[in-house]
């Protein structure tokens, strides 16, 4: 039961993002809003009001955020040209997908629920209006990155960022992997998941203010490869690099005693793309991360994903760790059988996506992975629709990279979101930071502020640009000269 501290700080958090929209500049001071947010605030509570989004952790920094930036920023015109004609016209239609399947999802689930003694209520209007209000809270951030971080800088201090506020959060996490999992039971008065859960190989997993360590893990991870890209610009420009090494070099060996295997395993193998590999192979590997992910569903249903492998290889590490993997697995083929029974649109809310034992009317199942969350309440609609807009900005930043010029720090956000896609199979840490990364990446892609000093065409074309200007001014010459003959004969 959470303490009346933890509705105070819920709810007087926008008092913190009104003191850090003086503070720094808009873009600075938007991302350190739903960072702080996502770090401090206490997690698994909610204030919930009728029709209205459940007033949370996610809500609350997100909603704060959008109402300043409105009041605060200036009007800027975007880029528009044809060549993200077709990307802006992708992405309106996957934001449409998301936005109308509840409705959708109703018609198909008028009908209630009996099996045994279960007994679940058919979904009516009321219910699309409720989940529609919720994926538009969900979907703030994706906005705010499209509208406000759609520039080189607002990438950079993106990365900088994460690396700060991970180095910061090593401290508290390093506390509870010495003495176990305490302090959001001292701060906010509960311990928000499964104690049982967070003891690892005879020491403890931290949690700090966040609702599993398992977030904590995939946090440090993305600070790892963060602080590899801000390394390797630095080099790369000619700066001081060596704060950012010092910073991954920290945050990996906090993440390794955090005992988070795959979020260590997910930084070894991201952290050591973003130090070696060429900005276009970077970019190769996201491009792969992101269809991997879009059409994984369907690879797992047919058969295509070597999970006996996987199983295999927890189970030489630790037999604890191929135990719970097992349970994922088996619970998550039961689940997709289950949403293949309704897989245009899905079976809703009100738990209508679990499977339940008909003689107690007990939920037997768990849902881990936000994918098969998604597929289980709103179908194939709403699955292309949500990893569609977390993938797509990667696939059109691929194709049209020639235009970004020579920067890792555009390549290397990528990899931060790539890195937490493959995060999203296993569990549901789709939270603010990740929708805000896929909106900075698609708005400097197809909606780019044209002040943004920082995209530099690529060598190519800025030596065609430099030519036209020259054949232009060529052209222009004997026009000059005429006329500026006219003007000294007036003179006389």
């Amino acid at each position: 039961m959470p303490n009346a501290f933890a509705y105070l700080v819920l709810l007087s958090f926008p008092l913190l993002a009104v003191v850090l929209f003086r503070v720094l500049p808009l873009q600075r001071a938007l991302i350190w809003t739903l960072i702080s947010g996502h770090l401090l605030l206490p997690s698994s509570m909610h204030i919930k009001i009728p029709m209205v989004p459940l007033i949370d952790r996610s809500l609350v920094p997100a909603l704060s955020a959008l109402i300043l930036c409105a009041l605060l920023a200036p009007r800027r015109p975007s880029v528009s040209d044809r060549d993200t004609r077709f990307g802006r016209s992708v992405f309106i239609v996957l934001l449409s997908m998301v936005l109308l399947t509840p409705f959708l999802t109703v018609l198909q689930n008028t009908e209630p629920m009996i099996n045994g003694r279960l007994f679940l209520p058919g979904l009516r209007l009321y219910d699309a209006f409720s989940m529609i209000s919720t994926i538009v809270a969900t979907m703030i951030p994706l906005w705010l990155g499209l509208r406000y971080l759609n520039t080189h800088e607002g990438h950079r201090a993106l990365l900088e960022a994460f690396v700060i506020s991970a180095v910061v959060y090593t401290f508290p996490a390093l506390i509870e992997i010495r003495i176990s999992p305490q302090l959001h039971n001292w701060i906010y008065g509960f311990f928000p998941h499964d104690f049982i859960q967070h003891i690892r190989d005879g020491g403890f997993r931290p949690v700090v203010l966040l609702n599993h360590g398992l977030m904590v893990g995939i946090y440090f991870c993305i600070g790892v490869i963060s602080a590899g890209v801000l390394y390797r610009e630095a080099r790369r420009e000619g700066r001081p690099s060596w704060k950012w090494l010092v910073a991954m070099l920290w945050l990996a060996g906090v993440l390794f005693l955090s005992k988070s295997l795959g979020a260590l395993i997910l930084a070894v193998i991201f952290g050591t793309a973003v130090l070696f590999f060429s900005r276009r192979l970077q970019i190769m590997l996201a491009v792969v991360v992101a269809v991997i992910v879009m059409f994984y569903p369907m690879m797992r249903g047919a058969g295509w994903v070597p999970v006996e492998t996987v199983y295999n290889f927890a189970l030489s590490i630790s037999e604890d760790r191929a135990a719970s993997l097992r349970f994922r697995l088996d619970n998550e083929d039961a689940l997709l059988e289950h949403a293949n029974d309704k897989p245009l649109a899905g079976w809703g809310s009100w738990g209508r996506n679990q499977l339940y034992d008909p003689a107690t009317g007990r939920m037997i199942s768990t849902t881990d992975g936000i994918w098969i969350i998604i597929i289980g309440m709103f179908g194939w609609i709403g699955y292309i629709g949500r990893f569609g807009l977390l993938t797509a900005p990667i696939l059109f930043y691929a194709m049209r990279q020639r235009q970004f010029g020579p920067s890792l720090i555009t390549p290397g956000l990528m990899m931060v979101l790539a890195a937490n896609l493959i995060d999203l199979l296993p569990n549901a840490g789709l939270v603010n930071y990740v929708w805000l990364m896929a909106g900075a990446v698609a708005g400097y892609v197809l909606w780019r502020d044209p002040q943004d000093s920082g995209a530099l065409a690529d060598p190519a074309a800025s030596g065609a640009n430099l030519r036209a200007s020259w054949l232009m001014a060529e052209q222009a010459a004997p026009r000059l000269r005429q006329k500026r003959s006219e003007l000294r004969g007036t003179a006389r």
